[in-house]
């Protein structure tokens, strides 16, 4: 028109003729430039394209140039055909037959969306939008510039969330148009021409390979503020509307068909803040790990380019704006320092937060981040996650392959954390991730596929309820199969195949608390009152089990049952202990490597048991806290277990109460009462020799190491601070030996606690730790074969034999003064003299219960050896050995040793120990106390009675 031929003529071409190509021209002009066409020009451009929508010949024209497709798509009235065939642009082919038509219809898009005024509804259906959210403001006139226009729907689609759905649909419909080609968004081409130029200036515009150049560009410090907001508003819209992002409705198009995501009801979940295109991706992500062979599978192309979109939506809080809204304050609080330009920077935070301790964010944000991280899942795919490739790309280029999927990465990580320290930037992604994975099975494919149909028919209702995206309460699928986990009965308990993996997920669950629900909501008053709250540094599972065996200072009744499953797991195999095998791994990969590949579930505890003097710091810790725990309830030794859970169940089920026996030490000393009954009535063994077997290393465990001896150290605790101080002595061994040297000096409670592990000790000393280090080679030298209270015996008999070594003799002769003090202690004498006692001697074990005369000092001996005459065979037998072993050493005679002390120092300073009673008898003239004179007048006497107890006539002779 003349109106506009010097503009025309200035700004366009030669070759600029008809209609279209000089309005394309002059509004190219105006973008960013609203002087750069005169007032008149843009009046009549403006005119142009108003009446030109209804124009019969336009009409006609559009008709002309694309005839199948209007038939196809747009065969209603006139008036409805460029609106219709506008929104139909990108459906078309632009090949072939429809080249023509698309090349058409693009420069008529390129038209009439430059101006919202000619945008089918815009005017009628946002203008209140625009008003309410402070978006500028609209008007009918024509003086708006392109810029201005741009801001108003800018700002608009800033707010997506705020704005009515009727806006929304007329602005989904503008940005679908613009899909293909960037200068079609007048908005973000305003901003982003520089940028383009500079950062993607090779890159064609079509396909929307230019918002996909800028999108990868969004976080560099190249690209300019203005140019990455509008990236931001148009990634948001297309997360409203899939369409708007043309690569991902060309890829997956056809696949949201036939996997019928189009048609699934999701109005609850967009109420729920989830955006469609969102729900789009779970949608075909659910289809794609779907176990079904009848099912067309998700095409590769689409997978690879949902994968694209979620690796966006992973980078860039804002574009979740239901999750920034409800993180805000926990943003502010504790993400200030994380710069929103860095990619995936705050949604890391967020989840490095929750791993560490979930109390740290607000309950609603907790439940959004958890919800978003379901979505998008990153744990399946650990590319998706920025912070996780950034801080353990090495780990996982060095040590995981990915050829089985990249959600094996995650599992190889934390196989490898258990055999190496990884640094903590790493270790607090993978913690991050364990977390999640332990508060929803979808996060958890392994364990989701190996325990789908348990879930199906033993926690129908949660399985439903997560299934149908309803993760409220956390974990509930995981604790429902946990409890079946521990049930007896077979047709409730979990199968075979879901087992392992579940238990690898209790174990990944075990290196705080705050990675398992189930502890989580029922320990909490516990966590609290004793482990001083939710300290990250703190060994949270070791104070709650500390408490657990602690009578006096007891966890709550359903956070003791929680504890006492986890502990029940872990102790069936130690490997399945977390914070041990991570503590001790350099100790077990050096060590116990053989161990810890055993099928022998228990060859690993007993290395690291043996291994206990060298242990060092947490490592030993952890060791000793399992001891422990195990003492608290037989069933936490699996080997205990496995061996005399029959006898437990036949002799010891009921304490003398009535009540079940369930503490380990109280069943240890039930089932030694049962021996030693059978053994006395002359009875075949009650309990089965493997149950024995069993009994005897766990006695040795508790007689090398005090601290596995609870009852002891409870009644010493005194006498361990003052007589046998307990942190001067490296060897926990001479803890008891020390007690049994020093019984005189012992509070009588604890005495008496000592005198009962004598005994012990004096029956087997196969659980006598001090002697079996100090006579392993006379052992196996002399009494290869003995058994019992045979073994001290048999080293008695070769004490002065050449093999012996002074270690041993040194321990034996101790045990010998303890037997000749003590007739409980020397259980060849008790055994042989069990009806002569009670006869001839009842008077001194009266005074003996009355405290009239000591127990330990010899008096029921004495009383044997004055009854030399008198007792049966089998006990003579034993007395006379006792009175030789004195002669031999005078040391073993308690009352001569007791009262002679002071006259064997006067008299017979030069003697042996050998020579010293043949040196009282020759001197007894000399002998100055009365009652030393009475122990050699009976010496005398018992040399009489026996050739053998005078060394000097017996050589003579």
């Amino acid at each position: 028109a003349s109106t506009c031929a010097e503009d025309k003529n200035r700004l366009c071409p030669p070759s600029t003729r008809n209609e279209f190509s000089v309005l394309l021209c002059l509004q190219t002009e105006l973008v960013g430039n609203s002087a750069a066409v005169s007032d008149e020009c843009q009046q009549e451009m403006w005119s142009f394209k108003n009446s030109i929508m209804t124009s019969a010949r336009f009409i006609e024209q559009i008709k002309k140039q694309c005839a199948n497709q209007v038939a196809s798509h747009c065969s209603g009235s006139d008036e409805d055909v460029i609106p219709c065939m506008l929104e139909h642009r990108l459906d078309l082919d632009a090949t072939g037959d429809g080249s023509n038509c698309a090349r058409y219809l693009r420069s008529m898009t390129e038209i009439f969306f430059s101006d919202y005024h000619l945008v089918k509804g815009f005017l009628d259906n946002c203008s209140d939008d625009v008003k309410k959210l402070q978006c500028g403001k609209i008007t009918t006139e024509i003086s708006e510039t392109q810029s201005s226009q741009a801001h108003v729907i800018s700002c608009l689609e800033l707010k997506i969330n705020a704005v009515t759905a009727k806006c929304r649909n007329v602005l989904q419909v503008k940005e679908e148009l613009a899909a293909d080609s960037f200068q079609l968004d007048k908005a973000l081409y305003l901003a982003c021409r520089n940028d383009r130029d500079q950062l993607c200036g090779d890159v064609p515009d079509n396909a929307g390979e230019v918002y996909n150049c800028l999108g990868r560009f969004k976080f560099n410090n190249m690209m300019s503020e203005q140019c990455r907001t509008e990236i931001v508003r148009r990634q948001l819209m297309s997360l409203e509307d899939y369409k708007i992002d043309y690569g991902l409705k060309a890829t997956c198009g056809e696949d949201l068909v036939t996997q019928h995501c189009l048609e699934k009801k999701m109005s609850s979940r967009l109420e729920e803040g989830f955006m469609r295109t969102v729900l789009l991706l779970q949608c075909l992500s659910d289809s794609h790990e779907a176990v079904d062979p009848s099912r067309v599978p998700v095409s590769d192309r689409c997978m690879r380019k949902v994968k694209q979109v979620k690796r966006m939506i992973m980078g860039d809080i804002e574009l979740s704006p239901s999750l920034g809204l409800t993180c805000h304050n926990d943003v502010k609080t504790h993400c200030s320092d994380v710069s929103r330009n860095k990619e995936g920077g705050i949604i890391s935070c967020l989840m490095e937060l929750a791993g560490k301790n979930e109390k740290d964010l607000e309950a609603a944000c907790l439940d959004s981040v958890l919800e978003f991280i379901t979505v998008v899942d990153p744990i399946s795919d650990y590319q998706l996650n920025y912070a996780l490739m950034e801080n353990c790309g090495d780990y996982v280029s060095q040590h995981c392959t990915i050829e089985k999927g990249e959600g094996e990465v995650m599992k190889c990580l934390m196989e490898l954390e258990m055999r190496q320290e990884l640094r903590d930037e790493c270790h607090f992604q993978v913690l991050s991730y364990k977390y999640f994975m332990s508060r929803s099975i979808l996060l958890d494919k392994p364990l989701l596929n190996a325990c789908r149909e348990d879930a199906k028919s033993l926690c129908k209702t949660e399985f439903e309820e997560v299934m149908g995206r309803n993760h409220k309460p956390h974990g509930a699928v995981i604790s429902c199969l946990y409890h079946h986990l521990f049930l007896d009965d077979p047709a409730k308990t979990v199968s075979s195949k879901c087992s392992p993996e579940l238990e690898q997920t209790i174990v990944a669950q075990g290196e705080s608390v705050n990675l398992s629900p189930n502890v989580m909501s029922r320990c909490t008053a516990d966590l609290v009152r004793f482990c001083s709250g939710y300290e990250n540094d703190k060994d949270d599972y070791g104070c709650l089990q500390r408490h657990l065996i602690d009578p006096t200072d007891s966890l709550e009744e359903e956070c003791a049952v929680e504890l006492d499953r986890y502990t029940q797991l872990v102790t069936q195999d130690v490997r399945n202990d977390y914070r041990l095998m991570k503590a001790c791994r350099s100790v077990i990969h050096e060590s116990c490597k053989n161990e810890y590949g055993s099928d022998d579930h228990s060859a690993l505890l007993g290395c690291l048991v043996k291994e206990k003097p060298n242990l060092k710091g947490s490592c030993k810790q952890h060791v000793k806290d399992l001891q422990l725990v195990s003492l608290y309830d037989f069933k936490f030794n699996k080997q205990f277990v496995d061996a005399c859970n029959a006898d437990v169940q036949k002799h010891c089920r009921y304490d003398a109460n009535g009540m079940t026996m369930t503490k380990k030490q109280d069943v240890m000393y039930c089932l030694r009462e049962q021996i030693t009954k059978s053994r006395d009535q002359g009875r075949q063994p009650a309990i089965t020799h493997e149950c024995k077997a069993q009994l005897r290393a766990e006695f040795m465990k508790q007689m090398a190491d005090l601290d596995l001896d609870p009852q002891l150290l409870a009644v010493c605790s005194s006498d361990l601070k003052t007589t046998c101080k307990l942190d001067t002595l490296t060897d926990k061994a001479q803890v008891m030996e020390c007690l049994r040297k020093n019984e005189k000096k012992l509070t009588p409670e604890c005495a008496k606690k000592v005198f009962v592990r004598e005994v012990q000790q004096a029956e087997d000393p196969g659980i006598d730790p001090v002697l079996q280090k100090n006579c392993g080679y006379p052992i196996s030298l002399f009494c290869p074969n003995s058994q019992g209270e045979e073994v001290t015996q048999c080293l008695e008999a070769n004490l002065h034999k050449s093999g012996m070594t002074d270690a041993c003799a040194m321990v034996v002769k101790r045990r010998m003064v303890k037997e000749h003090s003590n007739y409980k202690l020397n259980i060849g004498l008790k055994k042989a003299c069990k009806s002569d006692i009670p006869m001839l001697c009842a008077d001194v074990l009266r005074k003996i219960t009355t405290g009239a005369i000591k127990d330990g000092e010899g008096a029921v001996v004495s009383c044997l050896k004055d009854n030399l005459d008198k007792i049966s065979v089998g006990c003579e037998e034993q007395v006379s050995l006792l009175l030789e072993q004195e002669v031999a050493d005078y040391t073993l005679d308690p009352l001569l040793a007791k009262y002679c002390e002071g006259d064997i120092k006067q008299i017979c300073p030069e003697a042996g120990e050998d020579q010293v009673e043949a040196c009282l008898r020759e001197r007894i003239m000399e002998v100055r106390s009365e009652d030393c004179t009475k122990q050699v007048v009976r010496l005398i006497t018992e040399a009489h009675s026996d050739v053998h107890l005078d060394p000097l006539l017996l050589r003579a002779c």
